[in-house]
Order: structure tokens, then sequence, then C-alpha cells
């Protein structure tokens, strides 16, 4: 099979396209023919070994997995013998764990991962953006900063794969949502649904004194001790990139206003808890309320260009990597 592989730690150029054995699948696993695979910052972490504590992961002196990419969505083609809840030509779309393996044509996924089945009314490019942006933006929102209805969000990053996510779910939760971002996709946010728009490069968010309740810096550019004084009083800074200031914050929660900052690590959270989180996310793209942002599409050879890209910190929506362009509409 054609894959981009990886052996030693580097920029995006390291990457090599090139033919493996395809993956055999243990007695439970299932053989997944991949359409499409998620280029997000973490899988540029384990290409560069940076930061250095991510190697504790991914190999301290090269990389352990050759092969990248955690999130996917394709066929199953084959299962292994004590696999009861899945069958060859089930379209399904999940994450693979540490174990990665995505960006190649197949990928080898144990169902003890966060794994499920394409619902047959809903598209298989849709729910991708779920797996990258939703299961980080749902718990964060819903179970670390307790989003209620008339809050006043503050989303940095808005119009990224997790910030745009973070747009459209607070506004189910009928919060008052601030989005920020660049002037280029003043209206690509406005149309995901926020109340308001801060063009970061004509102002400060944090110039705004005791406004939020929540602040939800989806793309890491700011930090608490900046940003504490635009919380209202009981306020929550929550970001994905979590800085040591962050962590002891997390820690050490006291304060006269009772502000604070908290982290979570998504990604490590159980696979049934992850499923559950899907269900939830499926029922607001039937709804409308979701409206996945669909970004920049590579061919798996542009996977390192992909990577630069993403790394620029100024993408937009859910970029992606598709493998094979199917002629039919798979739903």
């Amino acid at each position: 099979m054609k894959t981009s592989y990886c052996e030693r730690y580097g920029g995006p150029d390291v990457y090599q396209f090139l033919e493996v054995d395809t993956p055999k699948p243990k007695e439970n696993e299932v053989l997944v023919k991949v359409y499409r695979a998620v280029v997000s910052p973490t899988d540029g972490n384990f290409r560069s070994g940076k930061p250095f504590i991510s190697r504790l992961f991914s190999g301290l002196v090269k990389p352990k997995m050759k092969i990248h990419g955690e999130m996917f969505v394709g066929i199953i083609v084959e299962i292994g013998a004590q696999v009861t809840d899945f069958k060859a030509n089930d379209l399904v779309y999940g994450t693979n764990g540490m174990k990665l393996g995505a960006y190649a044509e197949y990928i080898a996924v144990d169902i003890k991962n966060a794994i499920k089945k394409v619902p047959s009314d809903l598209d298989y490019k849709d729910v991708l953006p779920l797996l990258d942006g939703g299961i980080t933006a749902l718990p964060f929102l819903k179970e670390l900063a307790e989003v209620k209805k008339d809050d006043v969000v503050l989303i940095n990053g808005a119009s990224g794969a997790v910030g745009s996510m973070a747009v459209m779910i607070a506004k189910h939760y009928q919060a008052h949502v601030i989005a920020v971002c660049s002037t280029k996709n003043v209206e690509v946010v406005l149309d995901l649904g926020a109340d308001e728009v801060i063009d970061y490069k004509k102002e400060d968010f944090t110039k705004r004194l005791n406004h939020y309740h929540i602040i939800f810096d989806t793309v890491g550019k700011s930090t608490y001790g900046q940003s504490k004084k635009s919380l209202k009083s009981r306020g929550i800074y929550i970001t994905t990139v979590p800085t040591l200031g962050v962590m002891l914050q997390s820690l050490f929660k006291k304060n006269k206003d009772k502000k604070r900052a908290s982290f979570m690590a998504a990604g490590l959270r159980k696979a049934k808890v992850k499923i559950k989180d899907l269900v939830e996310l499926e029922n607001l793209l039937r709804s409308g309320e979701l409206k996945p942002l669909h970004g920049k599409v590579y061919p798996l050879e542009s996977l390192g260009e992909a990577q630069a890209y993403v790394e620029t910190g100024h993408k937009i929506g859910n970029v992606t990597i598709e493998m094979i362009i199917e002629k039919e509409n798979q739903k």
C-alpha cells in the first residue's frame, strides 16, 4: 500500500511517499480502506518530536510510529476473528489512538478504540470533522467550562477546526458567542453563528475588562495572565494548548474573584465517552446546528505541504488528506 513514512524527526519534508506492506488485522481489529484522514497539529508533534515532552509518547530518539495520522474515515475490507460489531463494507470513522497509521491507503484499527459506523443519513465527509474539532470542543465547553444559556463566551481561533466547532456548540447551548479571527475570516465565522466577531488585527480581546464568562483559546495564542482581567467573577479560561501557568492554575484555583484557568486532555478520554460525544454531535449535524467548516484537501503525497499549512496557525476549518476519490456519492 502507499503511505507517507516518517523514519526520523524533522520538518514536513521528512515524509517519504512509498510502498509498504498492507497490515493484517489481528483478532480484535478491522482493516479499513482509508478515504480521508485529518491533518492536525498533534500529528505535526509526532513528526517533529517537539515539544520534547511529546517524545515520551512518540519515541525519544526517533519516531516509534512510522506512519502517522490518528483520525480517519473509510470502509472496512477485512475483520479479525473476534470482531462481531462490524463487518466488511461498513463505512466507519474514528481514531486509532496512539497507534496512529491513518496516513496510508489502509489502516488496522483495534475495535476498542473510538470507531463507529457512519450513519446512513450523513455524509462521510461531514462526520470526519466531528473527530477533529467536535470531540475536543464539546467536552471543553460542556464539561470543563459548564457553558450555559446567556454565558458570554470568547472563542479565540474561531475559524480553525476546534474553534469553528466551539462557536456552533456554544450557540447550541444558547451562549452569547464572541469569536476572534483574522479580517479575511470574519464573514466565515459570522456564518457559523457567532454573535460578534473581533478581528485580532484591529482589537485585543483582553482589553475588554470583566467581560467574559468563558474564554476558550483553541490555538494557544493567549495566556491566562493576559486574559484574567477580561473574565467576569467566577469566570474560566480554558485552552487546548496547556502552559505551565495554566497547569498550575488548574491545581491552585483560588483567588478573590474565584477566576480560574483549566485544561483537559480530551484526546485521552475513554473510547466509550468519545463515541457518546460523537452521537451527540451527529444529532447536531442532523439538526443543522453544526455545519462542518471544510478546509483544504491534499493528496497523500502532499502530506508535508498539508502539515506546513496547519503549522502556520492560520488554517481554516478541517484540513484533510484524501487517499481515494470516490466516484459514487457515499453516504
